[in-house]
């Protein structure tokens, strides 16, 4: 019987090259039309050839092209089925796509992955909360979590407070960087100035592109999002981020009741 697709790529998605990554994540977003493509189809749609296609499938964990279709079907009728709200429906395309890059987030949160964040959570790490321009606010309210459930939580306002901190993380500590691309020079050096004298838990949550920040980290959480730029203002949507913080937050305190 053919398993839900997230739940089948949980894992494997981790080992996909960046090309892979991106066919993974136009999958995810097309689904629905995806499942009703012939291999040679989806190849020609994504400029690649059907070998590729067959090693990308066979690479999330599927035994072929016709293994991966039916998890796809079966993932497809489970969305079909979800009630959207009314107010969604309204303003179908960004609205809609909206809520899917959110769920499909979520979905993708590898369960093991979870499991070892809250392992370092339960050391009682000092957290150290750390953004580049475009993540700054989405810092503040990390922050703001940490600090709740009685954690030592710093977020640094600026570039220069971020770099005083550089001797003082600890390899007892946690830090959690946001950044979508997951290239940002600033907070890459500064990562990198820290691993050179000690190995704190980096946890990050980038975009799902096989960026350096994602190489850095022990753990990453990767989201969808539509990137959207309005008169020069990066608008591109932060609530999947803050979600995956959240739900951490809610997985810990489940585990410590």
């Amino acid at each position: 019987m053919a398993t839900d697709f997230f739940l089948a790529t949980q894992e494997t998605v981790r080992e996909l090259n960046k090309t892979e990554r991106e066919l993974f994540e136009y999958v995810v977003k097309n689904i629905h039309s995806v499942k009703q493509m012939s291999i040679r189809e989806l190849a020609e749609s994504r400029f690649l050839s059907t070998a590729t296609i067959f090693r990308f499938a066979q690479k999330l964990g599927f035994s072929g092209y016709s293994d991966f279709i039916e998890s796809l079907i079966v993932t497809s009728y489970t969305q079909e089925n979800l009630e959207i709200p009314d107010t969604i429906k309204k303003g179908q395309n960004h609205s809609e796509n909206y809520l899917k890059n959110v769920m499909e987030t979520a979905r993708v949160m590898s369960p093991k992955q979870i499991e070892e964040v809250l392992a370092v959570l339960k050391q009682r790490p000092n957290i150290y909360i750390l953004t580049d321009d475009k993540t700054h606010t989405l810092g503040q309210y990390c922050e703001r979590l940490f600090i709740g459930l009685d954690f030592h939580a710093y977020f640094p306002e600026t570039a220069y407070q971020m770099q005083n901190l550089v001797n003082r993380i600890g390899s007892r500590d946690m830090i959690i960087a946001l950044s979508y691309s997951g290239e940002d020079a600033v907070l890459l050096d500064f990562v990198k100035r820290v691993f050179l004298k000690e190995k704190p838990y980096l946890l990050s949550i980038t975009r799902a592109d096989n960026n350096p920040l994602e190489n850095l980290s022990d753990t990453n959480f990767y989201i969808f999002a539509d990137e959207m730029n309005i008169s020069n203002m990066d608008l591109t949507s932060g609530v999947a981020m803050l979600m995956i913080a959240e739900l951490l937050m809610y997985e810990y305190i489940s585990l410590m009741q």
